[in-house]
């Protein structure tokens, strides 16, 4: 592969890894706060409750609202549950992510290590060919 194709390849990569990582953190950190509301809400603590309520009517914008709507409720007391699938999903859809804008880091970090070792290969060259220049000059000065 061409490298401007692989460093083009590398940041889309990266890029979409990002948008997913990011996406899916705002919906764990949502699903968070909503089984935090649940377990408060059972438990009878009023003050994480109004927290949580609090979080949520500061953060029900219009895209943030439709989040609020559609994440996932987290039963920590028994994990093992199907209703945990959808915060299972969101988990594995941040490591994704993550794991893409790693790899696209890792192959972005491997081409300026390339490009870096190829700079360093033609200086040696160059300054190779300056020393045997200037040898060249000491043996026709030596000889006349």
């Amino acid at each position: 592969m061409d490298v401007k194709k692989e460093i083009k390849a590398a940041k889309r990569l990266q890029l979409v890894g990002l948008i997913i990582a990011a996406v899916s953190i705002v919906f764990i950190v949502v699903s968070l706060l909503l089984s935090i509301y649940s377990y408060a809400d059972l438990q009878g603590w009023e003050r994480l409750k109004n927290l949580v309520s609090s979080i949520f009517a500061h953060t029900n914008f219009p895209v943030i609202g439709g989040i609020w709507n559609i994440a996932a409720i987290a039963d920590f007391s028994e994990p093992l549950q199907v209703k945990n699938l959808g915060f299972l999903c969101e988990l594995v859809l941040f490591t994704v992510g993550a794991a893409m804008v790693a790899t696209a880091n890792i192959t972005l970090r491997d081409i300026a290590k390339a490009s870096h070792d190829a700079t360093q290969e033609r200086r040696k060259e160059q300054l190779k060919k300056e020393q045997e220049k200037l040898s060249e000059q000491q043996r026709v000065k030596e000889r006349s």
